[in-house]
């Protein structure tokens, strides 16, 4: 692409420094080594520059080694094109050999032909928005695609700055750690959920990993991370709750009521929202908001999001919360089978909800917080007789469970009973008396964990009031 008037080309390209690295490789194999993780061959300005780039990387999958002979080889009859006047593609590779010198830091040149290759990315998502405007698209889809494009080159550009570590170094950050645990026994090694049982089996919400709550509607998903948000928030852990389902009043309703919960006095979500409360409910729904004033819960009610736009969001909260020189604690999202796919793998549900969750986990890597996504089970469970969710029941993908640190499925066997009878008046007897003793309980079966055990921990859960809580707590 040309620059604009108003830019300089200097600040978008450097020729020079393209073939100062190019040389650089066809002479030191070792600097491809280190610069392969920092280019691609679409970095380089120069189209010829991207051709050579591109044979460079082939010739060393496929040899082992990198010469000008073997480059040119590559290119076969192509060779001898004149690109100017006296000077062939053969010639010009011979050149960037001959005129090489090993540069004391190839790594600086290979992140400074990147910089100029997002920067130009950058002028032409302008430009595609800019189009976008010249041709009356609607002012929502030229943002979302504008966002997307420039997240992409945000994200690179943290993964790219993540530094690499020698064992030593693991091995002294997992004494560190190790000794922490010994100094602080029963200490959680992540972030409390505020529910000792499951804090317990998890250890907490750890920092960069991504945990999944699962399980079919009406089990109480959106109930136990809402309840983890608050228990969070409660804490003073900023956490930024990204709500694709439900509004942020819906929300709000629901954790009055979980706040003002009292298990003799119930006050269901649904009446705070009709007004159906005596005078004495109002006031402690009123208390409950006035407690919860402060908590540094952020809700994002907006629908139809890609995962990019939500780490944008993220993104922007983690960098507003940093000037006020606090830190980012989980971000949770509702849910991830309805988050907007990108249009890389249109119309393939499995490929997309696999994009997902890899970005997902990606999230979790890159803003260095627990990711906590909501996400459904097949419909296929309601088929069986026991309709405990299994790994099989994820729905859409199995890369879901490979991106996941830990797993969680809910379950609550009271909805199902709720909804059957008995085949006669014997097994309705036992239905009914089942339902009494099954009325409050959930089920967090931990079915996936990376680095702890598995098994199934049981709760209270009034699913009326939006309230989980431990049992012995109750």
């Amino acid at each position: 692409m040309t620059a604009p008037a108003n830019i300089d080309g200097a600040t978008l390209h450097s020729i020079e420094l393209e073939q100062a690295i190019l040389g650089a490789v066809l002479v030191n194999n070792s600097v491809f080594d280190i610069i392969e993780s920092k280019l691609t061959a679409s970095d380089f300005f120069e189209p010829l520059h991207c051709e050579i780039f591109d044979a460079i990387a082939k010739v060393r999958a496929s040899h082992g080694v990198v010469t000008p002979a073997l480059i040119i080889a590559s290119i076969g009859g192509d060779a001898n094109q004149v690109i100017v006047e006296g000077m062939t593609r053969r010639r010009y590779i011979a050149r960037l050999a001959a005129e090489a010198s090993v540069p004391r830091n190839a790594l600086a040149y290979a992140k400074q032909i990147r910089e100029f290759a997002d920067r130009r990315k950058i002028l032409a998502t302008v430009e595609t928005m800019s189009f976008g405007i010249q041709g009356n698209q609607p002012a929502a889809d030229i943002a979302g695609a504008g966002i997307e494009l420039l997240d992409e080159i945000a994200m690179q550009a943290s993964a790219g700055s993540t530094p690499q570590v020698s064992l030593r170094e693991a091995n002294d950050k997992s004494l560190a750690r190790m000794q922490h645990g010994m100094q602080n026994p029963g200490k959680l090694a992540g972030m409390s959920c505020g529910l000792r049982g499951l804090d317990s089996k998890t250890g907490g919400l750890k920092r960069g990993e991504l945990f999944i709550l699962a399980g079919r509607p009406g089990m109480g998903k959106t109930a136990l991370g809402l309840c983890i948000a608050r228990a969070t928030a409660e804490a003073g852990e900023p956490t930024f709750f990204s709500s694709l389902e439900m509004g942020d009043v819906s929300l709000s309703d629901r954790s009055l009521a979980d706040c003002a919960f009292e298990r003799n006095r119930p006050i269901p979500y649904y009446d705070i929202a009709n007004g159906t409360l005596n005078d004495a409910q109002a006031q402690r729904v009123i208390e409950a908001a006035r407690q919860q004033r402060d908590w540094p819960l952020k809700i994002d009610p907006a629908p139809g999001l890609t995962v990019s736009q939500i780490a944008a969001r993220a993104r922007r909260h983690k960098q507003t919360l940093e000037r006020q020189g606090l830190r980012l604690g989980p971000v949770i999202v509702d849910h991830m089978h309805i988050v907007r796919p990108s249009n890389r793998y249109s119309g393939a549900r499995v490929n997309e909800v696999g994009e997902i969750s890899a970005a997902l986990k990606g999230l979790a890597k890159e803003l260095d917080v627990p990711v906590i996504a909501l996400a459904q089970l097949s419909r296929a469970l309601e088929s069986r007789d026991d309709k405990r969710p299994t790994m099989a029941d994820l729905r859409d993908s199995g890369t879901i469970e490979q991106d996941a640190d830990a797993i969680i499925f809910v379950y609550r066997e009271a909805y199902y009973l709720e909804r059957s009878t008995g085949a006669n008046a014997e097994q309705e007897a036992a239905r009914v008396d089942r339902l009494i003793d099954a009325k409050d309980q959930l089920e967090a079966i931990v079915a996936k964990q990376r680095n702890g055990p598995t098994g199934t921990v049981h709760l209270f859960c009034n699913i009326a009031c939006n309230a989980v809580r431990d049992q012995e707590g109750i």
